[in-house]
């Protein structure tokens, strides 16, 4: 088992939203054996690697795909019936999309297991000690706070009013005069730490995919919610691959499989092989609409 551990410092507070209580968002926490404490979501991470995955490899081929292949790709696709145990069809998935090997997913009538495990980050401070094996004098007590936005009804601006013909219309959703909410945050300088763990059934071509990810998650390196609002940026440091300031570095091992990965694309028949993510009860649907 390969342990890909990830040392991420934020560079923009990050929100992980938990619980919702009416105007208020609180960050999302687990009870350990050494207290409650906040934490972002190793299935958080899997998403972002699979909509990183897919995406390339769709702009690979410049290609559109049909909705429950594209749900495969983006979601981790969903069961459409009964399950069985289809080995070919699941040999022949693994072998041309080592995405959705290294991933798993649903295939309409098969669940096909992933090899990645995801850990969960947990916060570098002195309650995770025993977890992160790291040594820490700060509390995430001292990391975390709130911050509130207002959100206003810009209709009710005067100087606005030029800009609306139908001034006195009827709003379809009528957005509240001014509201005040409130997030949860974890500070910038907070440090999170994951493990990303390669099971031993996984081949060299997943590994090359889980480091083609890796880097075109990093070329927009950001976490978490309210991304649109300046949150969630960070740097990310790897024995293989890390982000600084917006700079990917990678060694010359992680380079060395992701240009494999890339030849792998390359070679493969996508229009052919895209058949392989559509149940037989998709496909005969759309073979009745065409004739």
């Amino acid at each position: 088992m390969k342990r890909i551990k990830i040392i991420y410092t934020m560079t923009a507070p990050v929100s992980h939203i938990g619980q919702v209580s009416s105007i208020e968002s609180y960050f999302n926490t687990i009870t350990t054996a050494y207290g409650e404490i906040p934490v972002i979501t190793g299935n958080t991470v899997r998403g972002i690697l699979r909509d990183c995955g897919a995406k390339k490899l769709l702009d690979t081929y410049n290609k559109a795909v049909e909705k429950e292949a594209f749900n495969v790709l983006f979601s981790g696709g969903t069961l459409s019936g009964s399950t069985k145990n289809d080995v070919g069809r699941a040999k022949e998935v693994r072998s041309h999309f080592p995405l959705l090997s290294l991933l798993g997913g649903g295939l309409g009538t098969m669940i096909m297991a992933g090899n990645l495990l995801s850990g969960f980050l947990y916060p570098i401070c002195t309650e995770t000690e025993q977890i992160t094996k790291i040594k820490s004098k700060t509390s995430w007590h001292d990391l975390i706070d709130e911050i509130e936005f207002t959100r206003t009804d810009d209709t009710k601006k005067d100087k606005n009013l030029k800009y609306i013909k139908d001034v006195g219309a009827e709003s379809v959703g009528k957005a509240a005069t001014q509201m005040r909410i409130s997030v949860q945050y974890m500070a910038v300088g907070t440090k999170f730490c994951q493990e990303l763990l390669l099971l031993d059934t996984s081949t060299e071509m997943e590994e090359a995919a889980l480091y083609s990810c890796l880097h075109e998650w990093f070329k927009c390196h950001t976490i978490g919610g309210m991304q649109s609002k300046g949150f969630g940026f960070f740097d990310a440091e790897s024995e293989h691959i890390s982000v600084i300031d917006g700079n990917i570095e990678v060694s010359d091992y992680a380079k060395s499989l992701i240009e494999k990965y890339e030849d792998f694309l390359a070679t493969e028949n996508f229009d052919e092989t895209v058949n392989l993510l559509i149940s037989k009860k998709a496909k005969k649907v759309k073979n009745d609409k065409q004739s």
